[in-house]
């Protein structure tokens, strides 16, 4: 998964590198290039993970780079083509529209009326990909609940409590700043000539980053093409003008993201987790539970992590007694608590029950804690983590 992370990456490099030397120039190109391979892929956004934002952000820069492309030839087989890689986007992740609304909006700003024709086939094309995946389904009412009303009821800016959402975006808001923040300075000085198209792009993703709702550091992913477009520029206008006071600041900002990661390469796998992981605790003791899963059950064993820690699952080689294992599925998905509790109380029980979360966060009548009170014994405590047995 590192390997093809690497290599995703890599491709939205080179194809932000595409983009921007057709729209900017090659000096803006190098410019881009060397700000997304390296700000961009800061780890404290998580851009070593094969997220869906980083899968996503590589079939936009496609649709991006086709879309450039019709402009300059004028074929309507390119217009097609950035549509349909816009659909492929958004089937890797909901979020991934930015390319193909930044084109959308683009052609009807600067064509108004005559761009409604184009903009028609865009959209047209972005929902062939989606049309396939609804038609593929076994269900469509579970299909659209999975990409479309889960996000809407549990997970989106528009529900849940206003100031909670602000904690997060506060919360996340200094991992941003760290990775994309000599980005943002170094596009600066080509703000006013940078192309409308670059503008728009950025606009988009940013709505796109905030309308998930849930600012986690990996959603800013999604800002680095079009923010290293933007960058791209402005390394160009530097270039051009030399201006003192801007080379002073982005060599300023570039010291200070390096000295802020740098350190990450000297410090102990534990140390990482927590700079780069601040709100994910377990990562830094599922190490010491994994190999205590291995040990104390067989392959053919299921276990339950309790609320969530799917790395557990992976690492272990052990399968779940329950299908949902984001702390989120059990606590928005209608019936998932319901499953957790049968599972655990069911005459199938699993091997080991893993204590990451306590039952109360999720289950607030207390009937988890009750089940794992009469039916489970607590086996040994791993790097602080309970760890029960079937009586």
């Amino acid at each position: 998964m590192r390997v093809a992370a690497a290599v995703v990456a890599a491709g939205v490099a080179a194809l932000t590198m595409a983009v921007t030397a057709r729209v900017a120039g090659r000096i803006a190109a190098v410019g881009a290039g060397m700000l997304v391979a390296t700000a961009g892929a800061s780890p404290f956004i998580e851009s070593f993970t094969l997220s869906g934002e980083l899968l996503a952000s590589l079939a936009a820069c496609a649709s991006m780079l086709a879309f450039v492309t019709h402009l300059r030839s004028g074929r309507r087989s390119w217009l097609v083509a950035a549509g349909l890689l816009t659909g492929c986007a958004v089937m890797l992740k909901q979020s991934g529209f930015d390319a193909g609304a930044a084109a959308a909006l683009y052609l009807l700003v600067t064509r108004r009326r005559e761009g409604l024709a184009p903009v028609a086939v865009l959209v047209g094309s972005a929902l062939v990909p989606v049309a396939a995946g609804a038609a593929a389904a076994a269900s469509l009412s579970d299909w659209w609940y999975a990409l479309v009303s889960y996000r809407g009821q549990a997970d989106s800016i528009v529900t849940g409590s206003l100031s909670a959402r602000l904690d997060m975006a506060r919360d996340s808001l200094p991992a941003g700043l760290k990775a994309l923040g000599p980005m943002a300075i170094v596009a600066l000085p080509g703000l006013r000539r940078s192309p409308l198209l670059a503008r728009l792009w950025v606009a988009v993703a940013a709505l796109a980053v905030i309308g998930g709702g849930n600012f986690h550091a990996h959603y800013y992913q999604q800002l680095v093409p079009p923010l290293g477009l933007l960058a791209g520029v402005g390394v160009a206008a530097m270039w051009d003008a030399r201006p003192r006071a801007w080379v002073a600041a982005s060599a300023v900002a570039a010291a200070a993201s390096l000295a802020f990661t740098a350190p990450l390469w000297f410090d102990s796998a534990d140390a990482q987790a927590r700079a780069v992981f601040p709100n994910d605790p377990h990562l830094q003791s599922d190490g010491a539970v994994v190999r205590y899963v291995r040990a104390h059950t067989r392959p053919d064993q299921r276990i339950f992590v309790l609320w969530a820690a799917a790395d557990i699952y992976y690492l272990a080689d052990r399968d779940p007694a329950v299908r949902y294992m984001w702390y989120r599925n059990i606590q928005a998905i209608p019936g998932a608590l319901g499953e957790a509790r049968r599972a655990l109380a069911g005459p199938d029980p699993p091997t080991l029950v893993v204590i990451v979360n306590l039952p109360a966060g999720i289950d607030r009548t207390g009937a988890t804690g009750r089940i794992l009170q009469d039916r489970y014994r607590r086996e040994a405590v791993v790097s602080g983590i309970p760890i029960y047995a079937p009586r």
